[in-house]
């Protein structure tokens, strides 16, 4: 089992606790020196870095929400005033997708891009048991996003041959792949599914490639059960979960012994609240993460909310590894839950569902109407592979209405779809649409 750095991969819960906030009293003075933002919230809530000694401290500090990065940015354009580095001191520069709202910027420095960003995915890249001989293949145009910049970066300081995949087409990159002897591949789950499935197309036999390994990031999918099955079995490799954002960066990997999403605790400092109270929750059970970035020397955030629900998991993992980890992964996001007839609906567990009606394929759509319009949430999917029989789809309909009613409690419609007519996109899929 290999290790980036062991000694605080190892290091027992109680000493890494200790480690954690010795890091995050630096880092609370770094901001207040650096950042007017940091300094305006930390003295109005009267936090002393010195005096932050125990969680229950930690607890005192307010949280960062995104909304306040974009009035930030707003307010003093084009940056805003909680970076710790100005524009001069920045190499590379990123922006959110912009599909919660008005992207936010991001700056990094030369440190981070270089050092900080190398350290995180080495963490990933032991995790992942990729090695020196492996050749990455990242199938992703670059742009404005950070998409796979960050892990790309990392792997080529760390000696991986690594194959750019951008401005191809799905077929010319499968074939380029392949050509070129690539090993590992990464990419969105619902993209990694189109590949495969381009890949079944023409004639691709994808299990007998080379590929060994695939990194999902970037929407919940290698962590649910069913997708990350359908991914193996189609690419006949082994799939990882990938975890992360452009505000907060990369923090969570799976191991090896795919027990879970370890979180880089020597880097952040992860808590666990209730979305709507945001009062702390127990390990096991599911709240919002709230992560405190310790390393970053461009734009660290202080507990900021990343909206993504997660269940806390301390116990030891196989991998030898004593850190933190989500049970799951991300089980889905507070922001793309919805409130019908009377029940909080996650789209990954109607993911997990639909997944195990196999006469419907991988990609779907959930329509949700206005609140008391008297209209069913509407489930759109594709038949599995073309010739099916009228009669096999409609009972599979029938079966996922009836799986969805008894699991969630609400009655869908399902509306089966042309192959082909729902959107495929190389990044994060849309698939909650909230009609008007």
């Amino acid at each position: 089992m290999a290790y980036f750095d062991e000694r605080v991969e190892r290091m027992p819960q109680p000493r890494l606790l200790e480690h954690q906030l010795e890091e995050l009293r630096e880092r609370l003075h770094y901001v207040r020196s650096r950042s007017p933002f940091y300094r305006r919230k930390l003295d109005a809530a009267r936090i002393r870095p010195d005096e932050v000694r125990t969680l229950e401290d930690v607890r005192r500090i307010p949280f960062t929400e995104k909304e306040e990065l974009r009035l930030s940015q707003a307010a003093n354009p084009p940056w805003g005033d909680f970076a710790c580095i100005g524009p001069r001191e920045a190499v590379r520069v990123f922006q959110t997708t912009g599909t919660t709202g008005r992207p936010v910027r991001i700056m990094l420095s030369r440190t981070d891009w270089f050092e900080t960003y190398y350290r995180q995915f080495s963490h990933f890249r032991c995790g992942y048991g990729l090695t020196e001989d492996d050749v990455l293949f990242v199938p992703f145009n670059y742009g404005l996003y950070v998409a796979w910049w960050g892990f790309q970066t990392a792997m080529e300081k760390a000696g991986l041959m690594v194959i750019p995949g951008g401005g191809l087409s799905s077929k010319d990159r499968l074939r380029a792949m392949l050509d070129w002897g690539a090993t590992a591949v990464c990419g969105t789950p619902s993209y990694l599914l189109y590949l495969a499935e381009t890949a079944r197309n023409n004639g691709v036999d994808l299990p007998s490639s080379p590929i060994r390994k695939v990194v999902a990031a970037g929407e919940p999918g290698a962590s649910i059960p069913s997708t990350k099955k359908a991914i193996e079995k189609q690419w006949g490799a082994e799939c990882f979960d990938d975890i992360g954002s452009t505000e907060i960066s990369n923090f969570g990997f799976e191991c090896l012994a795919h027990e879970g999403t370890h979180v880089i605790e020597g880097m952040f400092l992860a808590e666990v609240v209730d979305p709507e109270t945001l009062a702390p929750l127990p390990d096991g059970q599911v709240g919002e993460l709230i992560l405190t970035n310790l390393c970053c020397e461009s734009t660290p955030l202080i507990r900021y909310r990343t909206r993504d629900l997660v269940r806390f998991n301390r116990a030891p993992c196989a991998c030898g590894r004593t850190s933190l980890r989500l049970e799951g992964g991300v089980l889905g996001r507070s922001d793309d839950m919805f409130h019908f007839a009377g029940v909080n609906v996650f789209p990954a567990q109607l993911q997990e569902l639909l997944h195990q009606v196999a006469e419907f394929s991988q990609e779907y759509q959930l329509v949700v109407p206005p609140q008391g319009s008297g209209r069913h949430l509407r489930i759109r999917v594709e038949p599995a592979r073309a010739g099916l029989a009228r009669q096999a789809i409609e009972a599979a309909r029938e079966c996922l209405v009836e799986t969805v009613r008894y699991r969630i409690t609400i009655t869908p419609e399902v509306e089966v779809c042309e192959i082909g007519s729902l959107p495929r996109v190389e990044g994060k899929a849309k698939r909650v649409v909230r009609e008007s």
